[in-house]
C-alpha cells in the first residue's frame, strides 16, 4: 500500500543561496487578481507541501507557458518516492 507522507514530518530542501542582486534579476515583482477558488488551491497545496503558495503558482504557470514535459505533481511524485527510498534505505 502506498501511503501519503505527512508533510510536517517532511524536511525542507533548500536551493542554492542567491544574493540580493542575483534574486532581483531572477523574480519580478507582480500584483495581480485571481479567483479566491484558485487561491485557496495553492495555499492549499502549499500547506501539504510545506512551501509557498507563490512558488507553486510560479511553477505551474512556467510549466504551462514553456510546455516543460512534467508538471508540478509530477515532480512532486518522484520526490515523494526519492524521499521514501532515502529513509527505507
Amino acid at each position: 500500500m502506498n501511503k501519503t507522507p505527512d508533510p510536517k514530518k517532511l524536511r525542507r530542501i533548500h536551493g542554492p543561496r542567491l544574493s540580493r542582486r542575483e534574486l532581483s534579476d531572477a523574480k519580478v515583482r507582480i500584483t495581480t487578481y485571481l479567483d479566491r477558488h484558485v487561491v485557496e488551491i495553492l495555499r492549499q497545496l502549499a500547506i501539504e507541501s510545506g512551501g509557498k503558495y507563490q512558488t507553486i503558482l510560479n511553477h505551474v504557470l512556467r510549466d504551462y507557458l514553456l510546455g516543460e514535459k512534467q508538471g508540478l505533481l509530477a515532480r512532486l511524485a518522484r520526490l515523494e518516492n526519492a524521499v521514501f527510498r532515502a529513509k527505507a534505505a
